[in-house]
Order: structure tokens, then C-alpha cells, then sequence
């Protein structure tokens, strides 16, 4: 989980240090021809250097994500006895890594808009499948008790994703139609994410759900700041950052209904599967 967050972050890093129009009126600018006046590479950019180190440290942390996945896979099917969901997960978990590594050695550097979503989302699908595994073992869950918020959680998701993509799309295409668009659906994902957050502390999952709810918020927040400031890079990497975990938070509460210990009034002892 730590590791993907880290490639994750670093993934996004490199994204948005590849040349490209910037502008000051973004995404007005987005309705310009490139040949107006537009710098091309963004602002604040890092500096070389720093570009190296960081894609040194996405190689490398994404090797050691791969490895830990393969023996995740091995002991998950080892298992005796054999835990269906922990083995669903891990060969998820396996078909997303091989998946993308695969995609980076087709096509290299390349910028087209499939090649873009298929490693962004993959990325936040492996991070978000992660977390699910981690809340795997974290809690019992009592079957059939949280099926109202299972069901919003992958609604939610799904919203999630979707305006990922978009996101995504916004910042290496021309076309101001998704920007507008990535802005204007920005209240569905952020909406949703604030009623499963509040149905999760309602399940008893307070940690998680309060989570949910102030990412949400955040992203508002910080997506705001990025429209303000014409899409800088800090803005942007933050903003893609909480995508991730938003999108992972989300993952882990479908298929849950209600933590360790009963949280009514009662008092009671804990809910065993």
C-alpha cells in the first residue's frame, strides 16, 4: 500500500513535468489555437534533476511493488484454508501490475489520450484494490449489514474514476469541452463521496467515513486553488493525490457494513461473521 501510493504520486510527478502549453487564464486557454502566445512547459516546473530522481524512484518502487504482489499471490493461494476474496484480490492486484508494465514497454513515452487513462486509472485501481486487501483483515464484517453502503461505495467509486479520467484528459488536452466538463461534474463524485462517508460513520466505520468526507471536501478545495492558479504543478500533483486515496477510501468500504463493535446504545459485544 505504501509503495503504490509512492508510485502513484510519482507517476503523477512525471505526468505533469512533461512538456506541454501552460497558460495564465486557464482553462480559458484551452479554447485557444497553440499558436497563441503560451509558454511551453509549465511554470514552475521541477528542475532536471529533480525529474531524475523522482523517475529513478518510481522504477524503483514499482519493481518492488511488482515482487511483493507476486508473493502476495503465492501465500494468498497457499493459504490453508483458502480465503476466495484475499485470492480475488492479490490475482486483481498481479493482473494490474503485469498489465501496466506491459503497457510501458509497448509504448514508451507515449502521450496519446489511452495510453494516459489506461496507466493513471491502473494505478488508482492497484492503490485502491491495495487498501481493500488491507481492510480485508483490519475488521469483521457482519454479511448483509451494510448493503445499502456497499452499494453507494461502488457508485462512488465508479463517480470517482470517472472524473479521475477526465481530470486527467483535462490537463494534456487542447480541448476546453473537458475541462469544463471535469469541473462542472466535479459536485456528483465529491456529493457522493460526502453521503458514504456519513453512512460509513453511521455503520461505525468513523475513521474511514470522516476520511471520505474531509478528502472530499479537499478536493473541492484544492481544485479550486488549481483553477485560481491556472493549473500549477503543486496544485495539480495535490489535487492528483487525493484522487488516489479518495478512490481508494471508497473501494475499501464496498462489500462492508459495520466494524468490530456494535456502536449503539446498547453497547453490545462484537458482530461475528
Amino acid at each position: 500500500m505504501l509503495l503504490l501510493i509512492v508510485v502513484t504520486a510519482a507517476s503523477a510527478w512525471l505526468r505533469l513535468t512533461q512538456p506541454r502549453p501552460a497558460c495564465d487564464d486557464w482553462p480559458v486557454c484551452r479554447a485557444t489555437t497553440p499558436d497563441s502566445a503560451r509558454r511551453a512547459v509549465m511554470l514552475d516546473a521541477p528542475a532536471p534533476d529533480t525529474e531524475s530522481v523522482v523517475r529513478a524512484t518510481h522504477r524503483l518502487t514499482a519493481t518492488l511493488a511488482l515482487l511483493i504482489v507476486v508473493a502476495m499471490v503465492i501465500l494468498a493461494l497457499r493459504g490453508r484454508p483458502r480465503d476466495r476474496n484475499v485470492c480475488a484480490l492479490t490475482l486483481a492486484l498481479l493482473s494490474f501490475a503485469l498489465g501496466l508494465s506491459a503497457l510501458g514497454i509497448v509504448t514508451p513515452g507515449s502521450r496519446a489520450a489511452a495510453v494516459l487513462l489506461g496507466n493513471m486509472l491502473g494505478g488508482l485501481l492497484m492503490l485502491a484494490l491495495a487498501w481493500r486487501l488491507t481492510r480485508q483483515f483490519a475488521a469483521t464484517v457482519a454479511r448483509g449489514a451494510g448493503r445499502t453502503l456497499g452499494l453507494w461505495a461502488l457508485v462512488g467509486a465508479a463517480l470517482w474514476g470517472v472524473q479521475s479520467g477526465l481530470g486527467a484528459l483535462s490537463g494534456a488536452s487542447e480541448s476546453i469541452r473537458i475541462s469544463i466538463a471535469h469541473g462542472a461534474l466535479a459536485l456528483a463524485p465529491g456529493g457522493c463521496a460526502l453521503g458514504v462517508g456519513w453512512l460509513a460513520r453511521r455503520r461505525g466505520l468513523r475513521a474511514e467515513g470522516g476520511a471520505l468526507m474531509l478528502l472530499a471536501v479537499a478536493q473541492w478545495v484544492i481544485g479550486g486553488f488549481a483553477v485560481e492558479l491556472d493549473a500549477r504543478f503543486t496544485a495539480v500533483l495535490l489535487h492528483n493525490t487525493g484522487a488516489a486515496l479518495g478512490l481508494a477510501l471508497m473501494v475499501g468500504l464496498i462489500g462492508r457494513g459495520a466494524c468490530d463493535h456494535d456502536t449503539g446504545p446498547s453497547g453490545g459485544g462484537a458482530h461475528q461473521v
